[in-house]
């Protein structure tokens, strides 16, 4: 097959020499790889559902038609194949077969933005049957007339998690006609359901399931996954119901892949330029040449300054940044703007890691390790949908996963995908869920989804049956975030954008310089009453890193030791922002350090624990050693767990104020960070050798002397990397090492 490159590149003869020819280009290239085509195979398919794909004029590739036969079979399905691979023709030509029978299909999807992109694909592919205006979105923005019409008329109703929690399951019996012939029940993106998240949904879907068999139904359930290393037992955790899987790999079109180190601003290399300096850089580079590119980040404020920081280039018209946060209205406009060419450049944070069609894409370039493999490749998938050789570029930035991948680049292409999790027994998610499901029909206490071991006193409970207590239990519940949200609002009073409690106090307290749209807003005040936050326009040239305290209380009761000296358990986490620190845009100097004092989060969560030996330290260097250390492991952590460096937090104690079941001595807490645990730290435990062992590796391969972001330094600290001993937390993982040599 001739070589295709679009048609800016083709001078060039490839990517890498592209690259190489941006003015000012340092020998960033540190790897390169060129990554062959493996398209897919068209079959000959004459199974149920070959009346719908010929009207369609498909033929189905391999692993579609070894689906279809599946489903035919009566088995549930699920897909776990790359971006881009045609899962979706899986759920669409059964769907659009039996709504040609009158039967129903509930679609769910994990954000309504996605589901309304799906929308209008469903739509087009019902037309030719007559039937696509069968087809309905249900979700918060939809209006009340189209509400009703969905429940009457509707075939196939595309919603999201929150929507069927809050709206369709407490008043499902407006929904009887569609549930009673409920055929399908498709589950999109089932690897976004992990965690926490994933635990609601889990739950959801059994609620659901419940409900479809109260009106008679028994519905398939066809799941679409990206590539994940236990999709079966992963979809089966999500429903309660057993799978089949599916996988293929492949590729359509050829994929350079590049590492692009930031040029060093000293001899040893152990000082480099800022990689969102590179990524704007290669935001205009590629806006220059109009090569349709999506650069990833793991941030909003992230994706705000690599967009600002194009400001001023001949191109910065075609570069905008897109999170969420934004109105409905804005990303529709960006995504429009993006299709038509008229934007060449959108800086994302995740919100785009998903299917929402924005067109062909040339490049994909990613700030920072995104966390897992899954997520790499399903950004990496984004580019090369059509059968030209696409651009995938990692930009390590100084943390210490990226310097793991940054010394082992080939692991990126060769490590095999994690395992997703989610726990439908979560002791604290369950009770709640459970009063949901007794409003929408009284839980018999031999029913799957009764656990009597997790029950607690709220319910009654009679005659083998379990009743709630309270009168709409489904507001009790945040599916996402803390529950409590703030608007942002202009000096006019007008909406533009939501934070929720959490961000609010760390990206949005009093003072703060919150990035909008590439734009720089002073945050003018914070009402935690209306929920409110007003943004004044700014013309500051700095920007804002909070402060913060965090205090870890044990509930000794719920202690447990996994393994001689490392143990795990219910804790109370207490986090309050006390201040920030002003720093100057690009060279980021400190300005000025700002004492403030913000309402306290906290909530119950899983820590794990233990004490290092810190009897060889010298005292003094013992609270500075385990606090780097904690540092450490926390950033290496997402090696083992399906985890963000964000997911988890950290504190280390050098006299822990309270008597533990664990003993006495130097402490370090590493916890989940979200309400409930999500079992990332009992995870992390169990694997507590290997852990240790990838944590010693790092601090003694790094380069640096003192510590820096690619090994003790952490974004997240509240108080600003103060008190760090590289040396004494290396000593002390040797240590550790030693004692756990053979913990898998």
């Amino acid at each position: 097959m001739p070589l295709m490159l679009p048609l800016a590149v083709e001078p060039f003869g490839g990517y890498k020499h592209w690259l190489e020819a941006i003015p000012g280009y340092s020998q960033q290239i540190s790897f390169h790889s060129l990554l062959p085509a493996i398209p897919p195979q068209p079959v000959t398919y004459e199974g149920v559902f070959r009346p719908t794909l010929s009207r369609w004029g498909i033929a189905p590739y391999e692993h579609q038609a070894a689906a279809f036969e599946l489903l035919e079979a009566g088995h549930n399905v699920v897909m776990a194949t790359p971006t881009a691979s045609g899962k979706s023709l899986v759920f669409q030509a059964p769907v659009v077969s039996a709504m040609q029978e009158g039967a129903t299909a509930l679609f769910i999807y994990p954000t309504k933005a996605l589901a309304r992109d799906q929308w209008s694909r469903l739509e087009t592919l019902a037309d030719p049957f007559e039937l696509s205006q069968r087809v309905f979105t249900y979700d918060g923005d939809t209006l009340p007339a189209r509400r009703k019409k969905a429940r009457e008329e509707g075939l196939a109703i595309l919603t999201n998690p929150d929507m069927l929690h809050f709206g369709i399951l407490p008043n499902h019996g407006r929904w009887a006609r569609f549930l009673s012939r409920l055929r399908y029940l498709v589950i999109d993106e089932a690897h976004y359901h992990r965690g926490v998240f994933g635990s609601h949904v889990a739950l959801i879907m059994r609620r659901l399931l419940r409900i479809a068999a109260h009106y008679g139904a028994s519905p398939q359930i066809i799941a679409a996954s990206a590539t994940i290393a236990n999709p079966a037992t992963h979809a089966a955790a999500l429903t309660g119901q057993p799978f089949e899987a599916v996988s293929a790999s492949g590729r359509g079109s050829e994929m350079e892949f590049v590492v692009w180190l930031p040029r060093a601003l000293d001899p040893s290399g152990e000082r480099r330029r800022s990689a969102n300096l590179e990524a704007a850089e290669l935001a205009v580079w590629a806006a220059t040449h109009d090569l349709k590119t999506l650069i990833f980040t793991g941030s909003r404020k992230t994706a705000e300054l690599i967009s600002r920081y194009t400001r001023g280039s001949d191109v910065e018209d075609k570069i905008r940044s897109y999170r969420a946060g934004y109105t409905a209205s804005e990303r529709e406009k960006l995504e429009e703007a993006f299709r038509a060419g008229e934007i060449s450049v959108l800086v994302s944070t995740s919100a785009l890691e998903l299917g929402i069609d924005i067109g062909g894409l040339d490049a994909v370039v990613m700030v920072g390790y995104p966390g897992s493999v899954n997520s790499f490749w399903q950004r990496a998938g984004r580019a090369g949908r059509g059968r030209e050789r696409a651009l995938t570029v990692w930009i390590p930035r100084e943390d210490p996963l990226d310097e793991y991948f940054l010394r082992r680049p080939e692991l990126l292409l060769g490590s095999a995908p994690e395992s997703a999790v989610a726990d439908w027994q979560n002791p604290y998610l369950y009770p709640d869920h459970l009063h949901c499901a007794a409003y929408e029909k009284p839980v018999v206490e031999s029913e799957p989804i009764c656990k009597p071991a997790l029950l607690n006193d709220s319910f009654i409970r009679r005659r083998n049956a379990c009743y709630t207590t309270y009168k709409v239990p489904h507001r009790r519940i945040s599916l996402r975030g803390s529950g409590v949200v703030f608007t942002l609002r202009d000096a006019a009073g007008n909406a533009m954008g939501q934070l929720d409690e959490r961000q609010a106090y760390w990206e949005a307290h009093p003072g703060a310089i919150y990035l909008h749209q590439g734009e720089s807003y002073l945050v003018r005040n914070l009402d935690p009453k209306k929920r409110e936050i007003v943004l004044l326009p700014s013309l500051e040239d700095y920007y804002t890193q909070p402060r913060a305290s965090t205090e870890i209380l044990v509930y000794p009761e719920w202690a447990e030791e996994v393994t001689s000296g490392v143990w795990v358990g219910r804790v109370r986490m207490r986090e309050q922002v006390t201040g920030f620190v002003k720093k100057r845009y690009v060279t980021e100097a400190v300005l000025e350090e700002i004492e403030l004092e913000m309402p306290e989060v906290s909530f119950d969560t899983e820590a794990v624990w233990f004490h290092p030996p810190a009897q060889a330290l010298s005292p003094d260097l013992v609270p500075s050693g385990i606090h780097a250390l904690e540092h450490a492991m926390i950033g290496l952590l997402p090696l083992f767990v399906l985890a963000e460096r964000r997911d988890v937090g950290g504190v280390s104690y050098p006299i822990y104020p309270h008597e533990l079941p664990s003993g006495e001595g130097p402490v370090i807490f590493i916890y989940d960070g979200y309400p409930g645990g999500v079992g990332y730290a009992r995870a992390g435990a169990e694997q507590f050798g290997r852990w240790i062992r990838a944590t010693y590796d790092q601090l003694a391969g790094c380069p640096c002397s003192h510590g820096c972001p690619r090994c003790i330094l952490s974004p997240k600290c509240g108080n600003g990397n103060q008190f760090l001993d590289k040396q004494a937390a290396l000593e002390l993982a040797e240590r550790l090492s030693a004692i756990f040599p053979t913990l898998k």
